[in-house]
């Protein structure tokens, strides 16, 4: 049998090019059929606590990811906002996406300054989400029933109570009785005066650890103060014949004085060693007069004008001058710098002692 070699070589390619051919229907047939399989039905579901809204949309897709079916729908998120899933994962039939409106809010706690960032339409709420703990006695400025502000500036104060208890003194009082063996001016204690002890027992309220309220819950007398008595002298102040006369100090002593002057003091010191007018050591006792007045060797007694009640200078003998020392003048000597300093310039009454 003879067979033509074109003839034969056309046969095969049209077998090769069929068989192609309907490879690629088949192909097209399969592939079609893998795309309808992958289109997908999704909930997207819309979230805004704040305005009180919840709107859901189903869509179909054929996209693969979360990212790609927002993008695909023109869903932009807001900086705050939440997804119920992330926007790598794949998506798949019957999806359920859920968007959460979310704002921020800066809390001040602890010390602490934090940022919020919540879905949640209140504080109490926006707390809870957090993981923000507070007892039912701290304050929060604003209230926790408040609702979310976007940048709104949220406070804890942390309150807490104690109970506390303090000892303080109760002062004494003083009262005066009459005294016939004291010299009429002179006073002396008769009995000494001591402060009563009180214990008051306190609630405080502290914010942030700073008080904010203090309330007596009990108030008790420990001990009662003793009242200090003062002897006030009514004895009058004998005197004695030829011109002498005699008087009682505020200290108690009895000075026989032939002379009683008002003067003006003031005060001196010097080194060690150093001799006066009189050729006495200057010292504490040894004070500067004017001769005219009261002649050097003269001795006194020195004390304040209100009968020795405000300062004594006490027993002193005239042994210096001054060019100052005029009159009626004296100088006081102190052994420092200081006390003539605190001493300063006073009225003073001399006594020229018998």
């Amino acid at each position: 049998m003879f067979f033509n070699k074109k003839s034969s070589k056309k046969a095969t390619m049209l077998t090769k090019f069929t068989a192609v051919f309907m490879s690629a229907v088949i192909f097209s047939l399969l592939t079609g059929a893998v795309t309808d399989r992958q289109i997908k039905d999704v909930s997207l579901v819309m979230v805004d606590a704040f305005a009180d809204s919840e709107k859901t949309t189903e869509l179909t897709t054929r996209q693969t990811t979360v990212s790609e079916f927002l993008a695909e729908n023109n869903v932009e998120l807001g900086e705050f906002d939440r997804l119920s899933m992330l926007m790598e994962d794949e998506l798949y039939d019957e999806a359920r996406l859920v968007i959460r409106k979310g704002r921020n809010f800066t809390l001040n706690i602890d010390g602490n300054i934090e940022i919020i960032t919540t879905t949640k339409k209140t504080i109490r709420e926006a707390f809870e989400e957090a993981g923000v703990s507070v007892s039912s006695a701290d304050r929060v400025e604003p209230g926790l029933d408040s609702n979310v502000e976007e940048d709104m500036n949220v406070s804890v104060f942390r309150v807490s109570n104690e109970i506390i208890t303090v000892d303080t003194e109760i002062p004494f009082k003083s009262r005066e009785v009459s005294d016939s063996s004291l010299a009429k001016g002179k006073t002396a204690v008769k009995v000494r005066g001591v402060n009563g002890l009180k214990r008051t027992t306190y609630s405080i309220t502290t914010e942030n650890g700073v008080e904010t309220k203090r309330e007596v819950i009990s108030e008790t007398t420990l001990r009662e103060p003793t009242t200090r008595v003062i002897a006030v002298g009514t004895k009058a102040v004998a005197k004695s014949s030829g011109g002498t006369k005699t008087v009682t100090t505020n200290a108690g002593q009895t000075l026989s004085y032939s002379k009683k002057l008002t003067v003006s003091a003031t005060a001196y010191t010097a080194a060690s060693g150093k001799k006066t007018a009189s050729g006495r050591v200057a010292q504490y006792g040894v004070i500067a007069v004017d001769p005219k007045v009261i002649p050097l060797g003269t001795k006194l007694y020195v004390e304040s004008t209100d009968d020795g009640k405000s300062w004594q200078y006490g027993y002193c003998v005239a042994g210096d001058t001054g060019g100052a020392i005029k009159g009626n003048k004296i100088d006081l000597f102190f052994n420092s710098r200081s006390e003539c300093l605190q001493f300063g310039r006073r009225s003073a009454i001399v006594y020229v002692l018998n």
